[in-house]
């Protein structure tokens, strides 16, 4: 274990976590976007420069202070405690005998909605937004979606 936490902080005092990988994702997010869409070029060299030069101004970029690699290491913490919180809740939707497709019936939208209001709080809890958003506010942002998911769910049904 010692020297695990070394090994993390000589990386850490190397600037492993707050230059290096954000600038390998991004690099590989936007050659992999550039390529995919041949939006510029087909070619692989352009597409190549075009996010290595994208991917070193983006290590310039500090979100409300912090660095990008501390956004990111939140991020991540967050969004595995909620990709575990997930997983406990489909073990037991399975003892229950229940599938996720019988409880959201199917329907796209509001799975949608409700993932991307997910996302939102997992982006504003991290620190991703220069605005302050408290509990209350993120109460309210979850009653509202709810009312809405309810609203397309009672819409839905057609009275044939």
């Amino acid at each position: 274990m010692v020297t695990f936490d070394i090994l993390f902080g000589n990386l850490r005092y190397l600037g492993f976590f707050d230059f290096l990988l954000p600038w390998a994702l991004f690099s590989a997010i936007t050659f992999g976007i550039l390529a995919k869409s041949e939006a510029i070029s087909k070619e692989v060299s352009v597409n190549g420069t075009i996010s290595l030069a994208a991917s070193f101004f983006i290590i310039n970029y500090t979100p409300l202070g912090m660095t990008l690699g501390a956004f990111f290491t939140n991020l991540f913490g967050v969004a595995a405690l909620i990709m575990g919180g997930l997983l406990v809740a489909i073990f037991f939707l399975g003892m229950a005998g229940l599938k996720f497709e019988d409880i959201a019936g199917g329907n796209k939208t509001a799975i949608g909605i409700l993932l991307a209001f997910i996302a939102l709080i997992v982006f504003l809890s991290t620190g991703g937004s220069w605005i302050r958003v408290d509990e209350t506010t993120l109460a309210t942002m979850f009653m509202i979606i709810v009312m809405a998911m309810a609203v397309m769910f009672l819409g839905s049904k057609s009275g044939d």
